[in-house]
């Protein structure tokens, strides 16, 4: 008798072993897709300013402030990019809709010794907002000069802040 009870204990306890190493591997697999979801999900480190003929390192450019009003189904916003000698500023007029677009856009960028400016032509364009909160605005958008020059300018989703509205004084 004393052999069959053992017996069956062994089988519950294989039974045992073998779901929990089947459970293991899931457990492992789940694991290992997750990494890799989160990996591709990661935020890219692109810079925001690239000169896209590559004759120019531009790497130490950086978003300064983006600053920008919702009216209705438009937004107007400026983005200031600038490096320790010069800015970019590029003024960006986008129609709000599904999906949202890049309507009209110019730069000037202030260079040590001379001026640059174009126009910007919107590669990607992402638009999250309500009607209770601010807008966030973000893109890839090429800056192409008279002279054939390209630059690409690459903003991150960013939430525009609020404007701060002056109070009338009496």
């Amino acid at each position: 008798m004393s052999l069959s009870i053992s017996a069956t204990k062994m089988k519950r306890i294989g039974r045992i072993l073998t779901i929990s190493s089947e459970s293991w591997l899931m457990v492992q697999g789940s694991v290992l897709i997750l990494c890799l979801l989160l990996a591709g999900c990661a935020g890219s480190e692109r810079k925001p300013l690239q000169d896209l003929s590559g004759h120019e390192d531009l790497s130490g450019f950086k978003i300064q402030s983006v600053h920008g009003v919702r009216d209705g189904d438009r937004l107007a916003a400026q983005v200031l990019i600038s490096d320790s000698s010069s800015i970019l500023t590029l003024d960006l007029h986008f129609a709000i809709g599904s999906p949202t677009t890049l309507q009209s856009g110019t730069w000037r960028w202030s260079r040590p010794g001379r001026l640059l400016d174009g126009t910007v032509l919107a590669r990607s364009v992402t638009f999250l907002g309500g009607q209770d909160g601010p807008p966030s605005i973000g893109g890839t958008f090429e800056l192409a000069a008279a002279d054939g020059s390209t630059y690409r300018a690459t903003l991150p989703l960013t939430v525009l802040p609020r404007p701060i509205v002056e109070q009338k004084k009496n």
